[in-house]
């Protein structure tokens, strides 16, 4: 999707460097099966579907320093890890709840010597650091208060507030037994939630979704690979987009991605950086 448009340039700066992290990890002969196929999927398919605008609004809204610290809650790992690879002279500090999401991350990044990258197991809400401890907390599809610097998130978020269950352990069982998985926003009960956390949005993302104009399952894991569409695209982009003047995405992608500020399409997600409502004053 974001690999051929520009409104996706840091998201696809970020896919070509996680590429390059799977590929030496892979030369590097390292032997464990999970780690391996974790190396071989990114460097195929670095960045999942909704991950792209996901990845591109955090990445607008991060500005990064030598010297800071950024604290990161159960982000997608290879974000994490193209984060330390690009910035070496930032610090950053991992947290999950489960050992067993971290543990192949933990050797890939050993093995690719990215020390200023550490990984502790903790709940976020139970967090042991001081309150000035980071300059920065991104936390990318997962919602959580932190006492002081910036907050870099997004949640998911329809036009309608919805809660998620699933069968089998996730994180949170609810009073009706079943497992609470996630919690769907809408923008009214998102800008509430932010608000009871003592932070402000300071600058906010709507992650918008609609269908191409022929949707047309083009993309290269997709119908269109079966349908040689994709290898025709490839040829013939630069053609067909001076012609209709319009990105190719827009004219045959079953379902793309949009990054705005005001509403224009489908919501399906928001980004947003808070800060702490006392510096607002």
């Amino acid at each position: 999707l974001a690999l051929m448009n520009p409104a996706f340039e840091h998201a696809a700066a970020c896919a070509s460097e996680i590429r390059l992290l799977g590929r030496r990890f892979t030369a590097s002969g390292a032997r464990d099966s999970t780690e391996a196929r974790l190396a071989s999927r990114a460097a195929v398919r670095p960045i999942d579907y909704m991950r792209w605008a996901e990845f591109e609004a955090i990445l607008r809204m991060l500005d990064l320093r030598p010297g800071q610290r950024v604290l990161d809650v159960s982000s997608p790992q290879w974000f994490t890890l193209q984060l330390a690879a690009r910035h070496p002279d930032v610090r950053f500090s991992y947290v999950n709840i489960l050992e067993s999401e971290m543990a192949p991350f933990r050797a890939i990044a050993g093995t690719l010597g990215l020390r200023n990258l550490e990984y502790r197991l903790a709940d976020v809400r139970q967090l042991d650091w001081p309150s000035d401890t980071f300059d920065a907390v991104i936390s990318i599809s997962v919602l959580e208060h932190v006492p002081d610097g910036s907050l870099l998130l997004t949640v998911p978020c329809k036009d309608r507030p919805n809660v998620v269950y699933m069968d089998g352990p996730v994180y949170e069982r609810g009073d009706s037994g079943k497992n609470f998985f996630a919690r769907e926003y809408d923008m009214a009960s998102f800008h509430d939630l932010v608000s009871r956390t003592g932070f402000v949005v300071d600058r906010e993302w709507r992650i918008e979704e609609q269908p191409g104009l022929f949707a047309v399952d083009f993309w290269e894991w997709a119908e269109g690979s079966r349908q040689r569409v994709w290898p025709w695209v490839i040829r013939n982009r630069g053609k067909v987009e001076r012609l209709s003047r319009l990105p190719v995405e827009q004219m045959l992608a079953k379902r793309y991605l949009r990054i705005n500020s005001q509403p224009d399409a489908r919501l399906v997600n928001v980004a947003a950086s808070l800060k702490p409502a006392a510096l607002q004053a």
